[in-house]
């Protein structure tokens, strides 16, 4: 009888091969999504390089390549510049790859199909993988990794994974750039800010010592009302780019906003530095004609599409000395307080030509004088608003226009001239207006 001894012991299973694979794939999902945690911090610490090194790292980790590069998009040239490169050692061999890989046109064919390509080297002999790196909005790298001889194409999984890593790390590094170009943009409005406050600060101290205490005041009042209009405005744009600092078009759309109100401040600081005799007056020889084929185009616009506009010039030329840019502004101002008197359908009418004598109270009686008449078909204004006219900031309406029709009797006498206003209730308004003719012999 043969006796069969067994030795005491313990079996082990084999590992199972499911749940090693699960416990892969959710390790590298965890590894995959942390990069989602630097679009949480890119205002504290990270820049693209350290997003870029990051991911190269965690995509060592969890697939074979025996070299991995990624490339990042120039901000400025549109180029793709090889920012990360595992090991160091293969940059040539990936510089070298990515070369035939750009000029032979398989790099563009990647962008458009946003998702991974795989491929063969140049010698035919290894095989590469493409990813494009990017975010909803734009593309920002290339990521390109050679396979080892014995491996050819990535499991599905972790194509998805990779996918995953090179897609956050897109959004990171948007979110770095977009965060940087808020950053500058609030820095070059916030100086743009102070230099405007600073020359204003300037003109109320000239005006301080040509203006009586009660006249300062109110006109003081209208630069901090109109100054603080736009600057909320401005500060409210600079708000909504703070919270939206994730969204490149919404960014964009308030930084575009921001501009027409920084002119607008601009135009009013041209304005009062006329109005407050502190502007220098650049005067030269010129002709009735050549005053409003400058001014015309910027009228024309002012001018509601709805109203007729009529221009009514005399024959042969009047001269006079005068600065383009203030009497082109001086035209401007009344054109734009007539168009806010008139209805809908209403009428501007431009009249000029060469007169003897001023019939306004306080001109000269003899001379030779270039007339302007501006007429509008408004409502008209009582004694007291005409007696107001040219008051600064002052308007009938809730929100003024600035110096408006002040800034224009301020580039009127800065030429010597005259301005006068008639006005009835229901029956409109003209603005007369006298310049000093000369002749070419006089300039």
């Amino acid at each position: 009888m043969l006796n069969h001894h067994h030795e005491a012991g313990h079996t082990t299973p084999d590992p199972d091969p499911d749940e090693a694979g699960r416990q892969f794939v959710h390790h590298a999902i965890e590894l995959a999504l942390s990069l989602g945690d630097f679009q949480k911090e890119v205002n504290q610490q990270y820049d693209p390089l350290m997003i870029v090194s990051e991911a190269a790292a965690r995509i060592e980790k969890l697939i074979e390549f025996d070299a991995t590069g990624i490339y990042l998009v120039d901000e400025e040239s549109a180029d793709l510049k090889l920012a990360n490169c595992r090991p160091n050692d293969a940059r040539q061999t990936i510089e070298s790859e990515m070369s035939i890989l750009i000029d032979n046109g398989t790099v563009a064919w990647a962008m458009r199909e946003r998702r991974g390509i795989a491929l063969y080297s140049a010698d035919g002999h290894r095989q590469l993988f493409l990813h494009v790196m990017a975010t909803c909005s734009r593309i920002r790298g290339m990521f390109i990794g050679i396979f080892p001889p014995r491996k050819h194409r990535l499991p599905d999984a972790s194509l998805e994974i990779l996918s995953i890593i090179l897609r956050n790390a897109a959004n990171g590094i948007e979110s770095i750039v977009y965060s940087r170009l808020m950053k500058r943009r609030n820095g070059e409005l916030q100086r743009s800010i102070e230099e405007k406050t600073q020359h204003i600060v300037g003109y109320e101290k000239q005006l301080l010592q040509t203006q009586n205490t009660q006249a300062i005041a109110k006109l003081a009042g209208g630069i901090a009302h109109h100054f603080n209009n736009a600057l909320t405005s401005l500060i409210g744009y600079l708000d909504l780019m703070a919270i939206s600092n994730d969204d490149p078009t919404k960014i964009l759309s308030y930084i575009e906003r921001v501009h027409p109100i920084a002119e607008r401040m601009g135009y009013l600081t041209k304005n009062l530095l006329a109005y407050s005799h502190g502007g220098n007056l650049t005067t030269r020889m010129v002709t009735l004609k050549e005053i409003f084929q400058e001014a015309m185009p910027t009228i024309k616009r002012a001018v509601k599409d709805s109203a007729t506009l009529s221009l009514e010039l005399a024959e042969g030329p009047i001269w006079v000395q005068a600065d383009m840019i203030q009497m082109r502004m001086a035209i401007l101002a009344i054109i734009e307080n007539a168009n806010e008197a008139i209805a809908d359908n209403g009428v501007i009418s431009i009249q000029a030509n060469a007169v003897t004598g001023c019939s306004l109270a306080g001109a000269p009686n003899s001379g030779k004088f270039l007339y302007i008449r501006i007429q509008d078909n408004g409502p008209g204004m009582d004694p007291d608003t005409l007696r107001r006219i040219f008051e600064p900031f002052f308007s009938t309406k809730f929100e003024g226009r600035g110096l408006s029709m002040a800034a224009a009797s301020s580039f009127i006498k800065n030429h010597n001239g005259w301005i006068g206003v008639d006005s009835k209730l229901g029956k409109g308004t003209r603005v007369n207006i006298y310049l000093p003719a000369v002749t070419p012999e006089e300039a």
